[in-house]
């Protein structure tokens, strides 16, 4: 497996979805080579995206236990 990270970007990553599989195989490498290779207005996009997706589960939680 090739790590090619020198093109870092979220639209490289959709651009390239070989690249996704990689990371899908190796998170704890190659995931977090490329989350620390983006900039830092990419990874705060990505963390309000995982803020967004728990608030959303847990209100599908909290409704479905009404």
């Amino acid at each position: 497996m090739e790590n090619n990270l020198s093109n870092t970007s979220l639209r490289s990553l959709m651009e390239n979805p070989s690249h996704l599989a990689d990371i899908m195989k190796d998170p704890a490498k190659t995931g977090l080579d490329f989350y620390n290779g983006l900039s830092v207005k990419e990874k705060q996009y990505i963390l309000f995206a995982a803020a967004a997706g728990l608030i959303g589960y847990a209100i599908y939680l909290g409704r479905q236990g009404s």
